[in-house]
């Protein structure tokens, strides 16, 4: 059964604000954005700051998470597990048998909660920080490996909602360079968690715009002289994904604030 829970430690390197925000005519409940601007402020000695402003509408208002809405649906990730006798068992690295289908399932409450499948192609992946969860007993000794249990788990889109990805103009053409930033998983990216700003208006039409600030001491590094181009979208409380929205393409230089 599903035993072994790893406490929720949040992390984020965004700030959020909303201004504008007022009640307006007829709206969908999914939300839609489009981009307004995007400015770089360069800081001495501190990480510097990519600021990205898109307007919102939505339609019953709800949109934010705040940083303890951890529960399911909003939970960092789920476990795979496998069902034996009507009881569910963690998936080890390298574990070659295991029953089918895989599951994807949570623990809230003293409940195991489960959200659908685990698809996979023939193989489970290999290992890696998104795939893979590495948990030992706090009471152990440190240097028996016998006593640390690597499990596969899949990260839940919804613990997050607001999703970046960064494009390069390489060779004529915008490839997706997120790994310059995350190195596949192990760092945390900039997808993080518009907070809830208004919370006397949430079922109700809304509309205002949100500036959302990314921090790095790597942008100069990485962006250079080149062409970059974002795409990004949201999530609102009821799990509705907006429309994806793109930034005009933009060098760092042409976008430094004075």
């Amino acid at each position: 059964m599903l035993n072994k829970i790893l406490k929720y430690l949040g992390y984020c390197s965004a700030s959020i604000s909303l201004t504008g925000c007022y009640e307006a005519p007829y709206l969908p409940d999914e939300p839609t954005i489009s981009f307004n601007r995007i400015e770089f402020v360069e800081v001495d000695g501190a990480a510097d700051s990519l600021i990205l402003t898109f307007n919102f509408e939505d339609g019953d208002g709800d949109v934010g998470l705040s940083v303890d809405e951890v529960y399911p649906p909003y939970h960092s990730f789920n476990y795979v597990v496998q069902e034996v006798d009507s009881e569910y068992y963690l998936i080890e690295y390298g574990q070659l048998s295991f029953n089918e289908p895989l599951i994807l399932a949570t623990s809230y409450g003293g409940e195991v909660v489960f959200s659908g499948n685990y698809d996979f192609d023939q193989s489970l992946p290999e290992f890696g920080c998104a795939d893979y969860l590495v948990t030992t007993d706090l009471n152990m000794d440190p240097l028996d490996a016998d006593q640390v249990d690597t499990f596969l788990i899949k990260k839940n889109i919804f613990n997050k909602n607001i999703y970046v990805n960064f494009y390069k103009k390489i060779r004529g053409e915008y490839q997706l360079i997120n790994d310059d930033f995350s190195q596949g998983g192990c760092v945390e990216f900039f997808n993080s968690r518009i907070p809830v700003f208004d919370q006397e208006n949430i079922g109700k039409t809304l509309k205002g715009d949100i500036s959302f600030a990314m921090l790095s001491q790597g942008f100069q590094q990485t962006f250079r002289n080149d062409s970059i181009k974002m795409k990004f979208y949201i999530y609102d409380r009821n799990l509705n994904k907006s429309n994806i929205a793109e930034t005009s393409d933009f060098v760092l230089v042409n976008i430094t604030r004075d």
